[in-house]
């Protein structure tokens, strides 16, 4: 950045992330050694009509943070104050957005399971909403896919085929389709559409023959120059750079917050994704993020398979929403599925009118105990159909020669393996309102812990106040602040949840010995099949958790992340909630279980952990 050459001497920062609803910003200062969020505020976002400028919802939320802190920020022409003058102002301000519906992108590639998914992987980590895939073998004839394009008048368009050196036929008929479609982009018809081509090399001078004069075309490394490696960078920096100077430059008022920003505006989930990374790779941990809003849930995983190298991926469930798409979720998962999770009976057609209540008002929110946790149910069903999405798309590459078995020969998925290893993953991270503002954190932990079915050990954290998007594009400017304001400031730490992998050959046999030197003394015993344990520890005076020392003795065959039988003496961390052993066993379903023994458990484990009132829930468990 051009105006500190030593990142070092910021010490004051303002974030923005202007929303499609809401701006929020905050106040990020150096203060007694370390970087902490000091103030936030918000304010309506201003995109839309009357106001039609995006920086007057910025300054609003900007002029809160003046007012909470006693800072002033803004001086009296409207304009914010940088560099730090005394005590006023900022050393730098940054800013993230997804007003205006974000960015939406269609992607094309030659093989559907092999370029075209990875660069939609591409399109995908840069913070896209990827609208449709086209390729040579998707079954639509041409006329169709042609169809397909001017409908959906994307911002930006993808295209990718073919390894270098390899045939250079089939991407340029892809070429070819788009210009016969001649697209319009969906802002602004003052300017050409934005096309990146990242596919064989050999092909691009015949690509640009044939798109150059119809589009804007910017040509970049292929995303595939060999099957084995994906070379996804190139073609995630050009969709950001392409973001900005084509789609932000048309909403309104977003040139003058350009010209504030010290560092690009970055689109919301990409950001997101960049904090994810950067703390997966400061602390050498996996991690799965998840942000569940109304209409979409995003999940973001970084998991090492091979050389420790970590590998990011990022999925939208575009019709799994806790409000606008409620409905998709209780039709894609169906009645049973959701009702397993609800320890007393409730009216299907009353169900029903319930979840269309939520999609005509989204910003209703539960006035009963029963409202909350059928609520809750449906939040379990949609993060976990939304983790079924991310697994199959996180795998491995398609295409690759690897060695096989007589048992892959019966293998019906053309799908590479999936990367996605829970019993490593070190890290849960929820956002999202249900899960960000459930009323107890508890509740947060349960949705999670049964919708993920985390295996071995692994820590469970909530985004507090959703900052992840300023923290992420915090990273491309000061690392330190960002990391040290999530740790300390965004995320709230519940836990830590120890799950023993494996199915038991009989009921409530015992499934792990453990002991664990909390602060008050050593809890130690033997946790069954199908029981669920909260032990209390919590936070250091800072915000951090309080670590303890577990000795945990996996029995029956079953593992507790160093295989099956062996122990594993390991660091666990507290939080809000504590330290919670599940027993159920993994892969783990309440279906297989019949009602009476699933209302008895699903009651069992809700009271052990404090889920929910405990003379509230007696009352509807015994209606």
């Amino acid at each position: 950045m051009a105006k500190f050459d030593n990142p070092d001497d910021i010490k004051v920062i303002i974030a923005t992330d202007c929303g499609s609803t809401t701006t929020k910003a905050i106040l990020i200062e150096y203060v007694n050694g370390e970087y902490r969020q000091t103030t936030r505020g918000e304010a309506p976002t201003t995109v839309e009509a009357p106001f039609e400028d995006v920086t007057m919802g910025a300054l609003n939320a900007i002029t809160e943070l003046q007012e909470l802190s006693g800072r002033q920020l803004i001086d009296d022409n409207g304009k914010i104050i940088s560099p730090v003058q005394g005590d006023k102002g900022t050393d730098v301000f940054i800013s993230t957005s997804s007003a205006g519906g974000g960015l939406q992108m269609m992607v094309a590639g030659v093989v559907r399971s092999m370029t075209a998914e990875s660069a939609e992987r591409a399109a995908l980590g840069a913070g896209a909403i990827v609208m449709d895939v086209i390729s040579s073998n998707d079954k639509r004839l041409s006329h169709q896919q042609i169809e397909r394009i001017r409908h959906l008048r994307p911002d930006m368009i993808l295209l990718s085929g073919g390894i270098d050196g390899g045939t250079t036929t089939h991407v340029v008929e892809l070429a070819e389709l788009i210009a016969a479609a001649d697209p319009r982009p969906r802002l602004g018809s003052s300017y050409k559409l934005p096309i990146i081509f990242a596919g064989n090399k050999d092909a691009a001078k015949s690509v640009e023959e044939t798109l150059a004069d119809k589009v804007d075309l910017k040509t970049v490394d292929n995303i595939r120059p060999v099957l084995e490696r994906e070379n996804l960078a190139p073609a995630r920096e050009e969709i950001h750079e392409l973001f900005m100077e084509h789609v932000m430059a048309q909403a309104p008022g977003y040139k003058k917050l350009m010209s504030w920003t010290d560092v690009p505006i970055m689109p919301t989930p990409g950001a997101v994704g960049l904090i994810i990374q950067t703390i997966a790779d400061q602390y050498n941990i996996e991690a799965v993020g998840v942000d569940i809003g109304g209409a979409t849930t995003d999940i973001f995983s970084v998991f090492r398979p091979e050389d420790n190298k970590p590998v990011f991926n990022r999925t939208v469930s575009a019709n799994l929403g806790m409000s606008y798409s409620i409905s998709n979720v209780f039709a894609e998962a169906t009645v049973p599925k959701v009702m397993r999770w609800v320890p007393f009976p409730m009216d299907e057609r009353d169900l029903r009118n319930r979840v269309k209540n939520k999609m005509i008002r989204p910003t209703t929110i539960p006035q009963s105990l029963e409202e909350l946790i059928f609520e809750q149910a449906i939040a379990k069903e949609a993060l976990r159909l939304a983790f079924i999405q991310h697994k199959s798309f996180a795998s491995a590459l398609k295409g690759v020669q690897q060695q096989r078995t007589i048992a892959d020969a019966f293998e019906q998925s053309s799908s590479g393996a999936s990367i996605v290893n829970m019993i490593s993953l070190d890290m849960l991270i929820g956002s999202g309102g249900v899960l960000s503002h459930a009323p107890r954190r508890q509740q947060s932990a349960l949705m999670m812990i049964d919708a993920f079915l985390p295996e071995g050990i692994t820590r469970l954290t909530v985004d507090s106040i959703f900052m992840m998007p300023q923290l992420g594009v915090l990273c491309e400017v000061q690392p330190k602040a960002a990391s040290e304001v999530f740790e300390k400031d965004c995320l709230i730490h519940m836990g830590t949840c120890v799950a023993p992998v494996g199915k038991p050959k009989k009921p409530n046999i015992p499934v792990l010995e453990y002991s664990i030197e909390l602060p008050d003394g050593t809890v130690s015993g033997t946790l069954n099949h199908l029981e669920m344990k909260l032990f209390k520890l919590g936070l250091e005076d800072n915000g951090l958790p309080i670590t303890a020392k577990a000795t945990l003795a996996p029995l029956n065959n079953f593992d507790i992340g160093a295989g099956k039988g062996n122990k594993v003496t390991k660091d666990v961390y507290g939080g809000v909630v504590g330290i919670i052993l599940d027993g159920r066993g993994r892969p783990f379903d309440l279906s297989t279980l019949n009602e009476t023994d699933r209302v008895k458990y699903l009651t069992e484990w809700m009271v052990e952990l404090d889920i929910y009132p405990r003379d509230g829930l007696e009352k509807l468990t015994s209606r």
